[in-house]
Formats: C-alpha cells, structure tokens, sequence
C-alpha cells in the first residue's frame, strides 16, 4: 500500500513538472512572438532594415534558463512564433521556413557555447566569462551565420546587395546580444531571490534612471535631424553609463544600455538626433555601430569592477574568517609587513598583555620584552627577516598581571603567488611552566648527580677497606706467627726472614692497592704489562697459604703450561684472583674439615680465551641470584660489604674479558674469569 502511495506521488509530481514545462514552452513561443512584433516596429520608415532583433536574445536567454533535455521545445515554440508573425506579415511560405532554421540554429549555437565554455552564463561571474560571450554571442556565431542568412534573403528577393545583408544580420544581432542578452538573464537572476536591494540602493538606482531619460531625450530626441546637430551630443550619456558600470555592475550597465538603445531608435524612427545624417541603411549602421561600441568596452568595465568587488569581498571574508579563527586560537599570533613592523596581534595576545593594538602595533610589543631577552630576541628576529626564513626563539613576555612569563615564538614568512615576500606570521605559546619543569629536572640532576658522588665515596671507601683487609689479614697473621716463634724461644733466622719477607711483600701490595684506587679516582690509565698466569697464580698461593693452612683448606693447581701471555694490570688481577680464593675458604667454613678443598686452575676455552678458576668443595650459592651476586652492595654474608664482586667484574671487563659463577654439579660453587691472549700488536706496543 505505501508503494502504491509513493510511486502516485512520484508520478503526480512529473505530471505536475510536465504541465510546467509545457506552460514555459507555451509561454517562450508567446514572447518570441512579440518580441518578433517588436523587431519588425524597430525598422526605419519605408526599410526593411531591423535596427535591433529582441526574439534572439529572448531564445537565447531562454534557452540558457532551461534544461538542455527540453531545448527541442522551446525551439520549436520559437518556431511557430515567429512562423506565426511572417504569416500574418504575408511572407512567402518557403523563405519563412529558412528564416525558421536559421533563427532556430543560430540562437542554438548562441547557447551552446555559452553553455560550453562560460560555468555560470546567468551571471558572468569573470572577465574570461566576459570576453567568451564577446567571442561567441557578438562575433563568431552572429556574422558566421551571416553568410547563410544573406544568401537566401538575396535570393528570395528581400534584399539587394549580399554584403550589405551579411553585414546588416550580422551587426543587428550582436547588437542585440550584447544589450538585451545579459539584461534579460541579471533580470532573471535578480528576481530569482537575490537579496532586495535597500532604500537608498533604490534611490540611487531611480536617479540614475531618471538622469539616463533626460540625457538619452537630449541626445537623441531632441533635436531635429539636419546639418546643426551635433554628434557631441552621443557622449552625453557616457557617464552616466559610467556611473552604472561602477555603482551596479554589469546589470545596472546592462539595464541603462536597454534604456540608451531604444530612446536612440525611438528618436532616429521619428527624424530625429544624430543618425539621419545619410541613407536610411547607412543611419542604422552608425546607429548600430554606436550601441555596439558603446556596449563592449561597458561590459568589459562593468564585469571588471565586480570582479574586483568579489575579490575585496572575498578578501575581506578571507580577513574576518582568519579573525575569528586568530581571536578564538589558543595561542598569541601576531602579523608584520615587510619592514618587520607588526601590524596584527589577535585577542589572545591583546588579552596576555593587557595592551591595545595600536599600542602592539610596529615596533610597540618589545616594550613588554623582558630588558636582559630584548637583545637576542631582536637579533633572531632581524636576521630571521633579513635571510627571509622560519624561526624560533624563546625570551619573557610581560604578562598583564606584571609577571613575566617564558614564550616559544615561531615565525614563518609569508608570499603571494608570485613569491613577492608579504610579511612574517607567528604565533607565541607559554612556555613558563615547561621552562620551570626543566629547572626542576635541572635541580633534580644537580641533586642526584650529588647523592651519586656521595655513593661512589661509599663505594670507594667499602672497596678500599675490602681490598686492603687481605694483605693486612696477611702480614697480621705473619706477624702472630714471629711472635709465637719468639715465645717458644726457638727462634730460626731464616724462618723469621721469611715471616718478615711475607710481611714486607704484604705492606708493599696493600700499597698497591691504594695506588690503585687513587688512580683509579683520578682517571689515570690503568698500568698494563705482558703476564703469565702462570706466576700470577704462584703469587696467589704464596699469599694465601697461610690462611689456607689457618682455616685447614687443602689447595689444589692445574696449570697448562703452554698458557700465552695476556696484557693486564698485575695489582688489579691478582686482586681479582685473591677475592675469588678467599671467598672459597669462607664458603668452606660451614662443612667439615676433611672435605675442605679449592681448585685454582688455568687453562685455555674453546674460543681460545685464558680462563683461570677458582672452584670450591662448599655448599654452593642459593639458586636464581647469580646475577645478584655481582651488585654492587649485594651480599650472602651478614659482615659482608657487597663490594668484592663487582669491582672484580669491573676489573675483568675493563680488561676486555668476563667473570661469571655457577654451582657444580657435583656440589660447590666455581667462578670464571676469562680473558683474551696479547696479540702481537699488542705485544709491540708494550
């Protein structure tokens, strides 16, 4: 039932839009015939020239208003118009006929070009539009035509000479096309709903039409034709023309030239003015000639000055829309020319001030540059101008409140079309709570930087008190040992020379160590010489033998003996190997005696590298922390610093190898340290 509703409303509406269309048709036929009434009374007495032919601008305005798919119509309503009026004037069937095509295929090849290549022919928005209505309407359709339509009116008799018809069709229907085409199409747009025109716009209006009626019935209708009348009387009209083509573009120029043209074949019909100077063909000539000449350049001027219209116009939009936009943005913008004085500044920046803009305006905005960032801020923005490139700077702006605050100012240069430099445009935002965020930062570093000096003092001290507790252990023990030998009174010489040996070897390492600190402290390079680890493994035994017979660990070397040399630091490396060794005793405190064993052994891995470990017959490390036992501070002993073991992976990887730990799986735990053998170049440079 709804379907049946819509489509009787759809075909309701087209019966409706036919019946329209029809009636228009109806109704253009009607006017050509009029129109066609008219043109016949616009002829001299006792000629069959037309002066002016208004059924061919009237089709062609027509045809322009109408939908294309119904052009067929409106021609053929033409037709029986015009057919209608040679009838009744009693022309010969046949030549009403080619009247019929010619009218009918010129006023069609009027409107199809203009249809083709002007985009809105109602209103001639353009100069291009302009000069293509010129092109097709006045010249190249009316005398291309021309030559059809004097032939068959020479040979039908109704006319005498060819070229004087040619040129007669010709001239009489661009006549008509420049004057009454675009006054019949701005007419109709003007109805169409353009906005009415105010009071004073009618006052205006109804002067100059006034003033036209009085000059064109001095000009041409005033005076009787003969020898005293004078052709300066044609230019009285020119400025009111003017006056049109300024005040009301190309309608108002179009309306008044409809009023000149018929006041001045109203007046040369009745014998007067300026053009019944010669033969009536001759007087509708210069008449014709006059319009024609009158209308172009007219035209010309009237599209011209509403072609700049619309540019203000459109420049104006352009500058309030860009106002609204720069008053409603959340940034400062501002505007200069090319003298880099500033001509613009939105609200936002008007608002941050609390100035107005004439106070803003050229060099006025740096009196609210703070005085220490008006030097810099003026040069960036100088040499910017100068080299006419993008820029940013930062500098404070005085706030209304009197606070100074911290902008980012960006400018980029402006060009028109051509690449004619116009100006700078720049927007500022604030900056201040940013630029206090990286002051904070700035402290917070500043702060941090400083607990890290303190933490490193710790680490230094905790790594100083590890590393020369093993050679004062030593030389104590040493020294407990001189002493019992002394209280048991059996003192041997060469014994206590050793005992003294080992106490003067150990105060000489201690002070190695601390030259070692101190260097590394002061970022000196650290001292490198060719080793074999062979020796330093021997040293490593000699040093902790007594503590391995105090605590009753059984130590046990396998040494490769074809081992290369590496390049180390001999201090830094025994260190390390010492550290290792001692931390294997105290893991074997916990089991008993007779179990109590630790592997020092050196050899070389399948890449190649030395690797010297140090294995332990102990309990192991809990499982999933070895990581964590190289961490600065991280310890499995409750009196333990935490130190031991990452200035040892620190000392091997600036060595150029690894030090890693892992537990056996036959019980115990056993550290690596791996290092590269010397290269040759190496060996040279050493």
């Amino acid at each position: 039932m709804g379907h049946n509703n819509h489509s009787t409303t759809k075909r309701t509406e087209r019966t409706e839009s036919l019946g329209r269309t029809a009636l228009y048709v109806l109704l253009s036929g009607v006017a050509y015939y009029l129109a066609t009434q008219v043109a016949w009374a616009l002829c001299f007495p006792n000629s069959k020239v037309s002066l002016f032919f208004p059924p061919h601008a009237v089709l062609v305005s027509i045809l322009l208003l109408a939908p294309t798919r119904y052009w067929w119509a409106y021609t053929l309503a033409a037709i029986g118009g015009h057919l209608l009026a040679t009838q009744q004037a009693h022309w010969p069937f046949l030549y009403s006929l080619q009247c019929e095509a010619f009218d009918a295929v010129q006023n069609l090849a009027v409107a199809a070009g203009l249809r083709i290549f002007i985009k809105s022919p109602l209103k001639l928005l353009t100069l291009r539009d302009a000069i293509a209505f010129i092109l097709i309407a006045v010249v190249i359709v009316p005398f291309g035509t021309a030559f059809w339509g004097a032939a068959f009116t020479i040979s039908n008799r109704f006319g005498t000479y060819y070229w004087v018809e040619c040129r007669n069709l010709g001239i009489s229907n661009a006549v008509t096309a420049i004057v009454l085409v675009p006054a019949i199409l701005l007419g109709v747009h003007q109805l169409a709903g353009r906005p009415k025109p105010t009071w004073p716009r009618l006052l205006e209006a109804a002067l100059l039409g006034a003033g036209l009626l009085v000059v064109g019935v001095f000009a041409f209708d005033n005076v009787p034709a003969g020898p005293d009348t004078s052709p300066a009387r044609l230019y009285a009209p020119i400025p009111l023309l003017i006056w049109a083509a300024l005040r009301f573009g190309l309608g108002g120029t179009s309306a008044s030239m409809v009023v000149i043209t018929f006041l001045a074949i109203w007046g040369t019909m009745h014998g007067r003015g300026p053009f019944l100077m010669q033969s009536p063909a001759e007087n509708a000539l210069a008449l014709q000639l006059f319009l024609l000449v009158t209308a172009l350049p007219l035209m010309l001027l009237a599209v011209l000055i509403e072609e700049e219209k619309g540019s203000q116009s459109a420049l104006r939009e352009s500058e309030a829309r860009f106002r609204n936009v720069a008053d409603t943005a959340p940034v400062l913008i501002w505007m200069s020319d090319t003298n880099k004085r500033r001509t613009f500044f939105n609200k936002g920046w008007l608002d941050f001030t609390g100035r107005t803009m004439k106070q803003e305006c050229g060099e006025g905005w740096v009196e609210a540059v703070h005085a220490e960032d008006l030097a810099h801020c003026l040069a960036v923005y100088e040499n910017a101008f100068d080299k006419r490139e993008p820029f940013t700077m930062e500098y404070r702006l005085r706030r209304k409140d009197g606070e100074y605050r911290w902008v980012l100012d960006t400018g980029t240069p402006r060009f028109d079309i051509d690449g004619a430099f116009l100006g700078y445009i720049g927007s500022c935002i604030d900056i201040a709570d940013r630029k206090q965020a990286e002051l904070d930062h700035q402290l917070q570093s500043m702060e941090l930087a400083r607990v890290g000096r303190v933490t490193l003092m710790g680490e230094l001290a905790a790594s100083l008190a590890h590393e020369v507790n093993n050679p004062l252990g030593a030389m104590v023990t040493n020294a407990n040992a001189g002493q019992r030998l002394i209280a048991r009174g059996n003192v041997e010489t060469e014994e206590l020379n050793d005992l003294l040996a080992d106490i003067v070897a150990d105060g000489h390492r201690a002070r190695e160590v601390i030259q070692g600190i101190r260097n590394m402290v002061r970022k000196t390079e650290a001292s490198r010489s060719l080793i074999q680890p062979q020796e330093i493994i021997q040293d490593l035994v000699r040093i902790v033998r007594a503590d391995a017979l105090a605590k009753k660990v059984k130590l046990v070397t396998k040494i490769d003996e074809n081992l290369q040399l590496v390049a180390a630091d001999r201090v830094q490396l025994l260190q390390v190997l010492l550290n290792l060794t001692m931390n294997a005793f105290e893991a074997l405190s916990a089991i008993r005696a007779e179990f109590r064993r630790v592997v020092i052994e050196a050899g070389r891995d399948v890449d190649g590298k030395i690797c010297v470990s140090v294995r332990d017959s102990g309990p192991g490390f809990p499982g999933g922390i070895v990581e964590q036992l190289f961490e600065p501070f991280f310890s499995t002993k409750a009196e333990g610093t935490g130190m031991g073991l990452a200035i040892a992976r620190s000392i091997i990887e600036a060595h150029g190898g690894t030090l890693s730990g892992e537990n056996c799986d036959d019980g115990g735990a056993c550290f690596t340290v791996r290092l590269p053998e010397a290269k040759e170049d190496k060996l040279k440079a050493i």
